[in-house]
This record gives C-alpha cells, structure tokens and sequence, in this order.
C-alpha cells in the first residue's frame, strides 16, 4: 500500500474521470488552502479522500453550520477505503458525501451517521437544439437578473469576476425588458461545466421557460467543446422533471451523511 499526498499527482489521477470524479476535483481546485487530499494505491485498487474545512464554500457553511469537515471519497477497494478513514480528525461533526452505499456502509463501520440528502448530478450528449433567438447569452446580465440569481444565494460578488474572465457566461430570456427565466454556465474543473441559478419569475412558471434557457446554455456549451454539468437536489422535482425531459443523462448521485461529535 502507498500514499500520495502530492495534489497534482492526485489530479492527473482523478482526471482519467472526470465526470465521476468532478466534486473531488471542483473542491481540490476551488479550495487550495482548505483542502487536503490523499490517495491510497495497491495491487488492488485505489481510492482517494478528500478532506475539506467546511467553512471554505458558502454551502456547506449555511448548510451544515455544525460541521468542522466535508469528506468526499471515491474508492474501488474496501480496505483502502477503511484505511483512508483514519485520516480523518477525531472528535468533530463531519459531513460525508458519498457516491455510493458501499462507501456508505464502510463509514458507518467507524461512525454514526445520519442521512440528509442527496444531490443528483446530469451530463447532455451533445444534440442539435435550434437557435432560441429570444435568450440572450452574454458575460453580463441586467440587474434584474441578478436579483433573480440572488434568490438563490448566488450573489453578483462571486458571479461577475467569473463572468469577466470568460469563465460564465449568463442566459437571459425577457420580454419587455423584464427578465422571465435566467440561469447561467461556469466553469467546474477544465472543460466540464455547471448550469445553475435557473430561476424563473413566479408569475411565468409552468410555461416551459426554464427549459428554453437551458437548452440555451447547453448549445452554448456545445458550441464552445465544454461539456455540461446539471446538479439537482432530490427534493427539486420541477429542475428533475427538466433534466429528463429535455434528455439529460444522470451519471452521479452524492448523498449526504452527517457526524455529530
């Protein structure tokens, strides 16, 4: 058994997946100095922890106040898995997000934990959408807009500088220059990207508004040789109904399990 605890040979590593492996790589990228990773390798397999303070992303600060860590795990081989639990620190409530109940099952063998929810994460194979002439793309978005991606906690402080970079681009569709239905593309970890902060006026739901702009964004995307990232939480039905209404492909679900010290 050897450990690697070098974040670049660690990288390459996640990167022979990166659709199975993006939260590891998004928090590893996102969260340089709060953040640290270990890799386990045998004649057997491998597996991969990362270790993240949960205070770090605003999510699991709002979300899981009570936690001092976020685990996330990606392993092949049972007795690594085990083995990279002790790397854990002892004596604090941990959040672990785990991709499948065999993982689920080995960290209950050395902590008691609680489920809280699962997050669902869909991919598109690249189809032609026609041209929505109505939906604006762009790397700015009119003010009303960003009121709107605020009702989701995504705040114009942390989405601009992306937008400014060429690393977002926003899809707005309005009428009368009040925007109807709005959501926006940034960049995950290379070439894979996430469409999030869709939100549609209250008073135009249910009218199919919501699918335009992603589909929008997907063309976009496709157009740009990125491919796409699509989360949904499992309470979310009408952002679920979407996905596999307009043919996405789910390839990931992490369901969240909590510690209390």
């Amino acid at each position: 058994m050897r450990i690697v605890m070098n974040t670049p040979q660690i990288l390459r590593h996640l990167e022979r997946d990166v659709l199975g492996n993006i939260v590891l790589l998004k928090h590893i990228t996102a969260f340089p100095d709060d953040t640290n990773a270990y890799l386990l390798e045998s004649e057997r397999g491998t597996a991969t922890l990362v270790l993240v303070n949960a205070r770090a992303g605003d999510y699991d600060r709002k979300t899981y106040p009570e936690a001092a860590y976020v685990v996330l795990m990606r392993s092949d081989e049972p007795t690594l898995t085990r083995a990279l639990l002790t790397r854990i620190p002892q004596g604090h409530s941990i959040v672990f997000k785990l991709a499948s109940d065999a993982a689920r099952d080995i960290v209950s063998e050395a902590y008691t934990i609680e489920r809280r929810t699962s997050i669902l994460s869909f991919t598109w194979e690249p189809a032609a959408f026609p041209r929505d002439d109505q939906v604006a793309i762009g790397k700015t978005a009119p003010d009303a807009a960003f009121e709107l991606f605020g009702t989701q906690d995504h705040s114009r402080q942390w989405l601009e500088p992306l937008l400014r970079t060429d690393r977002a681009f926003t899809c707005v569709l309005q009428a009368g220059g009040e925007p109807l239905s709005v959501c926006f593309a940034f960049e995950n970890y290379g070439r894979v990207w996430e469409i999030g902060g869709l939100v549609t006026s209250p008073s135009r739901r249910g009218l199919g508004l919501g699918s335009r702009v992603v589909r929008a964004a997907l063309a976009e995307l496709a157009r740009r040789g990125r491919s796409a990232r699509y989360q949904v939480g499992e309470d979310n039905r009408p952002s679920l109904g979407l996905a596999r209404s307009i043919g996405m492909r789910h390839f990931l679900t992490l369901t969240h399990y909590v510690h209390f010290a």
